[in-house]
């Protein structure tokens, strides 16, 4: 912490400095520095990481990590025992130890101790397109844990992108290890001592199995190391939103697809077997060559298109919104039907691009009009949220500036780099993740103060039709009158067992009252409403 501190500071006074130089300087002339030449004492990643980056934009950034994460377990150790040693934590001291023993197993396992650098650069190749990139690196001959091998091990060509329809407003697909991952887990929960932790590793393949009807081994067997999303915006198609306090909005009917790359067909299989003994009633059963798919129409007036289907067919495992968008995503893969790939705008974002990777994300300039739309919309219908606070949200929900970005990250000899083209320039992207939590909290305490002062009222208010209801059952069979007040004993045993004296979740006081009045709260607005 001192040390970041001390660099913030530095970072600060550097900035002033530079605005005092920028005021007193006469107009028109110019700062000369040179380089001093001075060379670092400690070798860093500096030239392997930059010579990947593009100088010459407006962002160009290089962060050491060795100093801080070469033995970072080692460290850690330190710090373990130095804690273990205080005397008032003796009573807790296995917890700690276990704790510790767990967190320094992961990060060896991890290969986190191998990154030696990130690096960032942004350029602006066009006006409002920007060629980013970001670099987690490693040395040549390193990178054997598991941060470098759960998420694919080696770049493959993007075979995912002739799933994506030509209407795809946004895509993702990542290569994931899923039996690493298991394995991950059972080894961090075999070096702890809790007993819960162990319990739970131990029994949830049965428990997996008794409520699916699977056995989680053949889950992870049939797995092949990839999923993903696609969402499809259909112009043809407008789907009416109704809004409380507005116009209702339209936008292109979405459709929603999950894909999991599979060996076989064993997963789809017991789903199908579930189907036929629930009696699936307007079960839709389709076996055709590739392509075996099961699809429940919503027998409800809906204003989207909603037909749940399970299907498997080409190595893959589909989960969607409805079979149409099934069969879209696999015409093109069988080059029935032009895809994403075939569209201007996808030909724009992937100039320059890495054909092959481990991973890959799209968003079209589509769905964020889309989404600005909807969130421009339930701004506007906010009555809660204060009219300048607004309009500064408001501001940066502009459709006509919907962002968008087609980005790819591969596994290389030198750790992970990540290269994207997008609306976002890697500087502006940085600004945000100041302001953008700042902004956010401004939006969200008072929102959530709102709600929780929501809650605490009908929480209340609850609590005080159950006195009224009391006190008129305990009325009726104590044959008392409308003047008659009851005590807190005397309603006891008509508001259940264990409630106790019931009390208002803000603090106010209660006032059982007469029989033939309301019961009241000493907090305004806490009353049961008139009849």
């Amino acid at each position: 912490m001192k040390k970041f501190c001390a660099l913030a500071g530095i970072l600060a006074l550097a900035g002033l400095g530079v605005l005092l130089v920028e005021g007193c300087k006469p107009k028109g002339s110019s700062v000369k520095m040179s380089s001093s030449g001075i060379q670092s004492a400690q070798a860093t990643s500096f030239k392997e990481v930059t010579s990947k980056l593009d100088p010459g934009g407006n962002l160009y950034v290089y962060l050491s990590t060795e100093q801080w994460l070469t033995n970072l377990s080692d460290k850690i150790n330190s710090f373990h025992e130095a804690i273990a040693s205080l005397p008032k934590v003796q009573d807790q001291k296995q917890q700690i130890d276990d704790a510790f023993t767990i967190g320094t197993g992961l990060i060896k396992d991890s290969g986190l101790e191998d990154i030696s650098g990130i690096g960032m650069s942004s350029i602006e190749r066009e006006p409002g397109v920007y060629y980013n990139k970001l670099i987690v690196h490693h040395y040549a001959g390193q990178g054997n844990g598991f941060l470098w091998t759960m998420f694919g091990k080696e770049p493959h060509e993007l075979r995912e992108l002739d799933l994506l329809p030509a209407n795809t407003a946004m895509a993702a697909f990542y290569d994931v290890d899923a039996a690493q991952v298991w394995s991950v887990i059972q080894k961090a929960f075999d070096q702890s001592s809790f007993p819960q932790a162990k319990a739970f590793l131990q029994n949830f393949p049965r428990q997996f199995e008794k409520g699916a009807g699977m056995k989680w081994e053949d889950v992870l067997n049939s797995l092949d190391g990839g999923v993903g999303t696609i969402i499809t915006l259909d112009d043809s198609k407008m789907v009416t939103i109704p809004l409380p306090t507005r116009e209702p909005l339209e936008i292109p009917e979405p459709a929603f697809v999950l894909v999991v790359k599979v060996k076989n067909d064993a997963i789809f299989n017991r789903i199908d077997d579930s189907l036929k003994k629930s009696h699936q009633r307007g079960l839709i059963s389709v076996n055709e060559s590739g392509l075996k798919m099961r699809t429940m129409p919503v027998p409800l007036p809906l204003p989207i298109t909603l037909r749940p289907s399970v299907a498997t067919g080409g190595g893959y495992l589909f989960f969607a919104s409805s079979d149409a968008a099934i069969r879209a995503a696999l015409a093109v893969k069988n080059g029935k039907a032009s895809g994403l790939k075939s569209t201007d705008e996808f030909k724009k974002l992937s100039a320059d691009m890495p054909q092959q990777g481990n991973q890959f994300c799209f968003m079209s300039r589509r769905f964020g009009q889309a989404i600005a739309k909807i969130q421009q919309q339930s701004l506007m219908a906010n009555n809660q949220m204060p009219a300048q606070l607004k309009g500064l949200v408001q501001s940066f929900l502009q459709p006509g500036k919907a962002g968008f970005t087609y980005a790819v990250g591969a596994n290389t000899d030198e750790g992970w780099m990540m290269v994207a083209n997008g609306s976002k320039s890697g500087g502006s992207v940085l600004a945000a993740s100041t302001f953008l939590p700042a902004l956010a909290a401004g939006i969200a305490l008072p929102a959530m103060a709102k709600s929780r002062e929501t809650a605490q009222r009908n929480a209340c208010i609850n609590n005080l039709r159950m006195i009224d209801g009391a006190k008129n059952q305990w009325a009726m069979e104590k044959g008392k009158t409308s003047g008659d007040v009851p005590s807190w004993e005397d309603l006891q045993p008509y508001l259940g067992r264990g409630r106790g004296m019931i009390r208002c979740p803000k603090g106010g006081t209660y006032t059982l009252g007469a029989v033939g009045q309301p019961p009241t709260c000493t907090v305004p607005g806490h009353a049961l409403p008139l009849n």
